[in-house]
C-alpha cells in the first residue's frame, strides 16, 4: 500500500500549512500566559474558505469529493501548530447531513462556515456510548420535540445547532435542533424542538460512518501534535546545555527521543492505512477503533515524554509544548476513549478463527 501523497494533496497541505502559521496560538513572554484559543472565529472562517468544511463530501451537496486521506492532510497541519478547532466534530455532524432523508439549507450553512454543527453525543453518567441515549424524542413530522440532556460537548458555546440521536417508538433515531440558549458543556434538551434527520432503518449505520471519518481526522490532527511536540523537544535537547554540554549528548536522552520518534511513524502508519481503509468501506468500526487505539496509546507516550525531556518548562503555559501534551490527551478522549475501544476490539475476538503460530 502506498502511503505517498500525490501533487495535489501536497498543494493542500501547503495551504493549510500557511492557514495554520497565520492562525497560530501565541505564547506569553512569561508575564501574560495565553496559548490556543477553542475554535476561533476567524481560523475557522479561514477553513470555510479553503474548503476544508466541505471536502471529504460529495459535490452535488456542496463539498468537494475528496477523501478522508485528504481529510488527515488537513487536521494534521492544524495538530502540528497546535491550532485547536472543532474539525473532526463538524465533520461527524456534517456527514449525518448529507445522509439525511430531507434537504436542509443548514448543511449549506455548515460547509460555508456560516453556522456551526456539532454531534451532541456523549451523556453524563454514561460512558462512551453513541448508539444507546436516555434523550427521547416525542412527536411526529415538523412537530418533534427533545427531552434529557447531552454533554459534555465541545465548543457548544460557539454553535449554532447540534446533531442529537434520541429514542423514539422505532428504535435510534438522528435529529437537529437548535442549541438551547446558555447551553455549553452540557446541553439541556426540555421539549426542544428537532428535525428528523435519519430514521431508525438507517440512523446506526449514518452514526457509525460518522463517527469513523471524525476519527480518521483526530487521528490525523494527533499526528501533527505529535510531530510538534517531537520536533520542539529535538530542538530543546540540542540547545539546552547540562553540565557544559547540550542534552543530546547524553545517550538515555536521545534514545528516549528516538522512541518517541518510533511511536510516531507506527501511529502514522496506522492513520494513513485506516484513511484509505474508511475511504473504500467508511463504516468499518473495527478499523476505526484499532486507529484510536493505536495512535492514543502513541499520543500518551509522545506526550509525556516531551513534557519529562523539557522538564520545568514543559509545564508552563507560556510554552507550546504542553499545550499539545494536552491536546493529544483531549484527542484520546473524544470519540471513545483508548481503553473503550481495545475492549470493544476485545470483544469481537471470539468472531475471529484460531491461529495456531507454531504450526
Amino acid at each position: 500500500m502506498d502511503f505517498t501523497i500525490d501533487a495535489e494533496q501536497k498543494a493542500l497541505r501547503d495551504a493549510v500549512r500557511t492557514l495554520a502559521e497565520r492562525h497560530a496560538p501565541q505564547y506569553g513572554d512569561g508575564n501574560a500566559p495565553v496559548g490556543p484559543t477553542d475554535n476561533d472565529e476567524k481560523t475557522w472562517s479561514a477553513l470555510a474558505e479553503l474548503g476544508a468544511l466541505g471536502l471529504p463530501f460529495p459535490e452535488e451537496d456542496g463539498g468537494f469529493g475528496a477523501s478522508p486521506v485528504e481529510v488527515s492532510v488537513v487536521a494534521s497541519e492544524l495538530g502540528r501548530r497546535g491550532v485547536r478547532t472543532a474539525y473532526a466534530d463538524a465533520l461527524v455532524a456534517n456527514y449525518v447531513l448529507t445522509k439525511a432523508d430531507s434537504g436542509s439549507d443548514v448543511l449549506e450553512q455548515a460547509l460555508s462556515g456560516e453556522a456551526l454543527v456539532l454531534p451532541a453525543l456523549a451523556e453524563p453518567g454514561r460512558a462512551w456510548s453513541p448508539l444507546e441515549t436516555d434523550v427521547t424524542a416525542s412527536g411526529t413530522g415538523d412537530e418533534v420535540k427533545l427531552t434529557g440532556t447531552k454533554g459534555p460537548v465541545p465548543s457548544v458555546a460557539t454553535a449554532t445547532y447540534v446533531v442529537v440521536p434520541a429514542s423514539t417508538d422505532g428504535g435510534l433515531g438522528l435529529f437537529l435542533a437548535q442549541v438551547p440558549e446558555g447551553s455549553g458543556p452540557l446541553v439541556q434538551l426540555s421539549d426542544t424542538p428537532a428535525t428528523l434527520l435519519v430514521g431508525p432503518d438507517r440512523a446506526a449505520d449514518v452514526l457509525t460512518e460518522a463517527l469513523c471519518l471524525g476519527i480518521v481526522a483526530l487521528a490525523g490532527e494527533a499526528l501533527g501534535a505529535m510531530e510538534g511536540a517531537l520536533q520542539l523537544t529535538t530542538e530543546y535537547l540540542k540547545t539546552r546545555k547540562q553540565f557544559g554540554v547540550p542534552l543530546m549528548t547524553f545517550q538515555t536522552l536521545t534514545q528516549r527521543a528516538a522512541d518517541m520518534y518510533a511511536e510516531l511513524e507506527l501511529a502514522r502508519s496506522t492513520a494513513l492505512f485506516a484513511a484509505m481503509v474508511i475511504a473504500e468501506n467508511p463504516g468499518d468500526a473495527v478499523t476505526a477503533s484499532r486507529t484510536k487505539v493505536v495512535v492514543g496509546q502513541a499520543g500518551r507516550h509522545v506526550g509525556q515524554e516531551a513534557i519529562q525531556l523539557h522538564g520545568g518548562i514543559g509545564m508552563t503555559a507560556e510554552y507550546a509544548v504542553g499545550h499539545l501534551a494536552g491536546r493529544l490527551a483531549e484527542i484520546d478522549r473524544t470519540f471513545g476513549d483508548s481503553r473503550q475501544h481495545l475492549a470493544a476490539l476485545a470483544s469481537g475476538v471470539s468472531d475471529h478463527e484460531m491461529v495456531d503460530v507454531l504450526a
